[in-house]
């Protein structure tokens, strides 16, 4: 049964890859898939599983793979993502500037702050494919505010450390030192997703990082969640982020002019420069009410089927921006509820 288990999230684990999604987007998109807590574990090959109802998970699983095929006959290709949105550039520049560190400053912490769907997950996926022989990238979770277990476990094995025949340690410190000596061999770029879930004992294990090796550190995170964290954990903190130099970019919400750019390169076609300049000026000041990127590449969508058949005039934008409004404002209501 755990064969079967681990067979099926496979599956779901090949759907993830292909739509470039985090652990938490696909627990939110596909629910029977669980907590990204329990779908680590039975990736895991080495966790017995112990304490999971097995029975009950094979149907989760089995509903999460007929879910991704229903998905599949509707799927879209991957949208494309611009390396010279401001986003992307950014963010590179502050990975770069720290790479620039001498290893004995502590200059080398970046974080990378957005609200929703302002482009981490692109940043994440170019700064893997920049530095794609130094970049690695983990995603924290929940269980990583306090426990330093589960922290050390995720980065140790995330970093190769773990072995089929060898039982990794179990004490945090010796999980620490092991990272350590790791990431000592080289200089790497450690992406954290997620990076509003450290908690103290994340802190402390980069700042251990940062201290011991000459890693730059990539925290990605949501504004919101890293204020939390920040304020209820102060000592920790400021010691971190006031006096480690920590450079902070914060990603904005859809510029008019890269949304100008991105109706220019997938193709829509407008019936006057007035029309496409007010349709990147409408769809700037809605996008960050209605799913910032996520509504203008809505929009984009439903545009670019419309000037098939002609040009795009101011009524048939304004239908556009209303459908998609009223689209993502039911969604919106059932996230709530």
């Amino acid at each position: 049964m755990k064969t079967q288990l681990r067979q099926l999230a496979a599956q779901v684990r090949a759907y993830q890859s292909e739509r470039g999604w985090s652990d938490t987007k696909l627990c939110k998109e596909i629910a029977s898939v669980g907590s990204s807590k329990t779908y680590k574990r039975i990736l895991d090959e080495k966790d017995e599983l112990s304490e999971l109802s097995l029975e009950n998970q094979l149907r989760n699983y089995q509903s999460a793979v007929e879910i991704i095929a229903a998905l599949r006959k509707q799927d879209r290709p991957a949208e494309p993502e611009y390396d010279d949105f401001y986003n992307v550039e950014e963010s590179e520049a502050a990975v770069r500037r720290a790479s620039q560190e001498e290893e004995e400053c502590v200059a080398r912490l970046v974080i990378i702050v957005g609200p929703t769907a302002t482009g981490k997950d692109a940043v994440k996926r170019h700064l893997l494919k920049k530095f794609p022989n130094n970049a690695v990238d983990v995603e924290a979770n929940d269980t990583w505010k306090s426990s330093p277990t589960s922290s050390h476990l995720g980065m140790f094995r995330k970093l190769g450390l773990a072995k089929d025949d060898v039982k990794p340690p179990r004490l945090p410190s010796e999980l620490l030192a092991a990272i350590i000596a790791k990431l000592s061999e080289r200089k790497i770029i450690l992406i954290i997703n997620e990076g509003h879930h450290l908690g103290v004992c994340g802190m402390n294990m980069v700042k251990s990082i940062i201290n011991a090796t000459p890693t730059i550190v990539v925290l990605i995170c949501i504004p919101s969640l890293l204020t939390r964290l920040l304020g209820n954990n102060y000592e920790e903190a400021i010691q971190l982020t006031g006096n480690r130099l920590a450079e902070r970019v914060s990603l904005p919400t859809p510029p008019s002019e890269e949304i100008l750019l991105m109706l220019q390169r997938r193709g829509v076609k407008f019936d006057s420069t007035e029309t496409m300049n007010s349709a990147a000026k409408l769809l700037a000041a809605d996008a960050p009410m209605y799913g910032n990127w996520r509504m203008v590449t809505q929009v984009t969508r439903k545009l670019f089927i419309a000037t098939k058949a002609a040009p795009v005039t101011p009524a048939v934008l304004s239908r556009a921006i209303a459908e998609v409004k009223s689209m993502r404002t039911q969604i919106m209501r059932q996230t709530e509820n």
